[in-house]
């Protein structure tokens, strides 16, 4: 085994994955426009993109880990080595590439999941909002949903919404 080409190998799979993040922000990014805009077909469509880079993004992920697992063993290290502790078996001139490549990828998970958390409560909100003008418009036309302590909540407080609407 080369010590050199294992690194570059895994150099190649951290910015593919850092490739795979960007690409997946970007849908989120999208998918917040069409909530905030109201294009429920664009979010549908979006979520399927979603989806689908994500499962490309596990995918990476997977290869990369196999590739530190083969590395790590090959090196004498321990097959469940991380690879920030397994980057100091490379050369000095090469640990910086590898610590920031994966700082920049634990960087985009956290906005990853942050930007998931925000379309997850706009989207939330939008259903709350628009079940809110449903009940003011029609308050028979709702259909039940679970409350907080798992009964059916079959009725609304329509003068709350009608404050909450005005």
């Amino acid at each position: 085994m080369n010590i050199q080409t294992q690194f570059q190998e895994i150099v190649a799979m951290l910015q593919n994955e850092l490739q795979e993040y960007g690409g997946l922000l970007h849908l989120f990014d999208r998918q917040q426009k069409c909530i905030v805009h109201q294009d429920p077909t664009g979010f549908l469509d979006i979520n399927v993109d979603v989806d689908e880079q994500i499962a490309k993004l596990s995918h990476c992920r997977l290869g990369r880990e196999e590739l530190v697992r083969q590395t790590a063993l090959a090196l004498g290290k321990s097959k469940d080595i991380t690879l920030s502790a397994l980057s100091h078996s490379f050369a000095p001139e090469h640990q910086p590439l590898l610590r920031a490549l994966i700082d920049e990828i634990n960087d985009l998970i956290t906005r990853t999941q942050r930007r998931t958390r925000q379309n997850r409560m706009l989207l939330s909100q939008c259903v709350e909002s628009a079940r809110q003008l449903l009940a003011v418009s029609n308050p028979g036309a709702i259909p039940g949903t679970y409350g907080a302590h798992g009964q059916i909540r079959t009725q609304y407080n329509t003068d709350r919404y009608t404050a909450a609407v005005a």
